[in-house]
């Protein structure tokens, strides 16, 4: 007897998912390099121009409404970007750079370091007092400088810094808060008060007139353990790094912004404000190093690169011996490509294409294939046709500035039940 049996193939499904790069939303697993979102598409980020050549490596900048500065830790100086001028004697990284005015209108600047304040004016270090701070602002007219649990504050208008004791309300002093939020790692003045970040905690005070009616608030606080140097002032609210991800307090409360897996948060971090939004120079998981970026607008963080950043302020950052200025004209990290990651859930099924909308010529990776491919603006890549793929993560290169980047669809393929 003939038996005749009959093969079928199991008919292949298919789910597509669309991310639109022209508006990216919060909560997307999408992490931009050296990409800057626009109304229609992302961009090459902003350039670089260099504005100050140093003489020795410095090892981190400071911008204050008057200027530019670096100091160069070799040679014990600041560098004035401005003047092109040295400011010798001083001895230790500075942790502020504050511009301080007297009753009679003379104009200098405290310099902060952690074991003195030296008031600068002139070009040169004027006086100092044998007590610093490892964070500290200007508020109301007076210094006020913290380390460990301690704040000590000058006397208003005055030019003689801190001092260790003293409670005189017309002369200097100290405030010394309670353990259990462990140390003050910055100090901040915001809307009239006077804002201290501890490790694990916020502090609002009331800091003007007599140091006697000074008083203290204990804020509500969320986020776990903050990043020591990640906290910056951005306009209507205040940003800090924790390792739970980018948080922003307004005054009252704090509210979660975004987790960037992409920051290495066991390396130093300089938080700063660029242009209104929230930056920091940071160290990524690559070994890369760069300015993390988050604008409030959009509610997503990206990052530029370029090799060796270790200090921003405001639009400067600082890249081996040579201070930068941030442009709006977009411009090829030197030595990187611009690229966006696509991050998807682990599915249960496999990778099939990966069309892209734009224009320009792009290289497509994902996280198991060996080799790019490459592709023009609408055109579309088959990965994986004939293998059992779970891919979670697609990579879009571009080697050139000149690009825009619309959308991308990937399309998965089921497979018996994958």
């Amino acid at each position: 007897m003939r038996y005749d049996k009959a093969l079928y193939a199991p008919e292949e499904g298919f789910t597509s998912e669309h991310v639109d790069l022209c508006n990216i939303g919060k909560g997307q697993r999408v992490t931009l390099y050296h990409m800057r979102p626009t109304e229609s598409g992302l961009v090459c980020g902003e350039g670089s121009k260099a504005i100050a050549a140093l003489s020795s490596a410095a090892s981190r900048i400071y911008a204050t409404d008057g200027g530019v500065y670096a100091y160069l830790s070799a040679e014990g100086a600041l560098y004035d970007v401005n003047t092109r001028t040295k400011i010798a004697g001083i001895e230790t990284e500075p942790n502020a750079l504050l511009p301080q005015t007297t009753e009679a209108g003379v104009k200098g600047l405290y310099c902060v370091e952690k074991n003195v304040v030296r008031y600068l004016r002139s070009g040169a270090v004027q006086s100092s007092s044998q007590v610093g701070g490892t964070c500290a602002a200007m508020h109301h007219g007076r210094l006020f400088a913290a380390s460990g649990n301690v704040l000590r504050f000058s006397g208003p208008f005055s030019t003689e810094g801190l001092t260790q004791t003293g409670k005189d309300p017309d002369k200097a002093g100290y405030i010394e808060f309670e353990d259990g939020k462990g140390p003050i790692l910055a100090v901040v003045s915001f809307r009239d008060k006077l804002i201290l970040f501890r490790e694990r905690g916020i502090i609002k005070m009331r800091a003007e007139g007599e140091a006697i009616d000074f008083s203290a608030t204990e804020m509500p606080f969320q986020g776990g353990r903050i990043v020591e140097g990640s906290v910056a002032e951005c306009g209507d609210r205040i940003c800090y790094l924790t390792m739970d991800g980018l948080f922003a307090f307004d005054g009252n409360s704090c509210e979660f912004l975004e987790k960037e897996e992409a920051i290495n948060l066991n390396f130093a971090v300089t938080g700063f404000n660029f242009k209104g939004k929230y930056a920091a120079a940071v160290s990524l998981t690559s070994g890369r190093k760069g300015v993390y970026v988050f604008d409030f607008t959009r509610g997503k963080g990206r990052f530029l690169l370029e090799k060796g950043i270790l200090s921003g302020a405001r639009e400067n950052f600082l890249a081996g011996t040579s201070v930068y200025t941030i442009t709006d004209q977009g411009g090829m990290p030197v030595g990187y490509d611009c690229s966006v990651e696509i991050g998807f859930a682990t599915p249960p099924r496999a990778l099939a294409r990966v069309s892209v909308e734009g224009d320009g010529t792009f290289e497509v990776r994902t996280n198991a294939s060996s080799a790019p491919y490459t592709l023009t603006g609408g055109g579309t890549a088959e990965i994986g046709a004939k293998k059992k793929l779970t891919e979670t993560l697609v990579t879009i290169t571009v080697k050139s500035s000149d690009f825009r980047l619309r959308g991308v669809d990937i399309v998965w393929r089921k497979e018996n039940g994958y």
